[in-house]
């Protein structure tokens, strides 16, 4: 397995608090911000981008943009999380952000390695045609931070109303469920200024909601219509409370490396499919 840099920058970006919105206390992690959903989907492209030869060849070439908070025209439009588009090479770019702009207004903790990295990768743009561009790759980020059990329900429902909306809206789009879930003992919720602590019975909580994303989320081999052609889950350790985020490798909560949900065999398997349907 290679070493991915993406989870590794997601929780060293996570472990730095900001403020969010109106409020006036920095928080890690804020259910009402989609702050960490951005974070996890630049990240997520940036390790796509390098390990990914046929991504970054349609990349040179002009080929791809990219949309984070997408609006995705179909029967009923739904936003997406992360979407990679098919565009002209000859449109015109000069008001669209390009990746490494985005990454830097979401102020993503990059090491001198990484912003070598991104510095040697061919640019790409944000696509803002929303009605006319093809979908190639359409990606929903969820988390679960706290209370895993009840939330169970509520992250089912919505990672398979994801995943029906995207593929109904552009048949031939890739569709990717990609999940956070929290192994921490203890997280302090952002309800109050000083925050509420809750507490969690680990591994098993962590455990129940990799299980279900394993077991409960179809794939689209299987069942076309609502299936997801990749999952993949990192599981991290975010107490909330001005500790490091860090990631979790415990086989007890994390997938293992031969799972389908890990992080390293999502990249290559959303690569996979890319080259299979959209390499020219």
């Amino acid at each position: 397995m290679s070493n991915m840099r993406g989870p590794r920058i997601l929780v060293d970006t996570m472990s730095i608090a900001t403020t969010r919105g109106s409020g006036t206390v920095p928080w890690q992690y804020h259910s009402r911000s989609d702050s960490h959903s951005k974070v996890a989907c630049w990240t997520l492209l940036f390790d796509l981008l390098l390990e990914c030869d046929s991504l970054r060849d349609a990349a040179a070439q002009g080929r791809i943009g990219f949309g984070i908070n997408y609006e995705m025209v179909g029967p009923i439009n739904k936003t997406l999380d992360l979407v990679i588009t098919l565009v002209d090479p000859d449109r015109d770019v000069q008001r669209a952000k390009s990746f490494v702009e985005i990454g830097a207004g979401y102020g993503i903790a990059l090491t001198e390695a990484d912003t070598s990295a991104l510095a040697a990768l061919p640019s790409v743009y944000e696509d803002r045609d929303r009605n006319a561009s093809e979908v190639a790759i359409a990606l929903e980020a969820k988390a679960c931070m706290t209370e895993h059990v009840k939330s169970l329900p509520r992250l089912h429902a919505e990672i398979l109303a994801t995943g029906y909306l995207a593929r109904q809206a552009q048949r031939q789009c890739i569709t990717v469920s990609y999940s956070l879930v929290n192994a921490a003992n203890d997280f302090r919720t952002p309800s109050s200024t000083t925050g509420k602590v809750n507490h969690h019975s680990q591994p098993s909580d962590a455990r129940r909601v990799v299980n279900m994303i394993d077991l409960a989320i179809p794939v689209a081999t299987k069942v076309h219509e609502i299936g997801y052609d990749v999952v993949g889950v990192s599981v991290i350790d975010c107490s909330n409370d001005g500790s490091p985020v860090t990631l979790v490798d415990d086989p007890t909560m994390a997938p293992t490396t031969n799972s389908r949900l890990h992080y390293t065999r999502m990249v290559r398997n959303i690569c996979s499919e890319f080259r299979a349907r959209f390499r020219r």
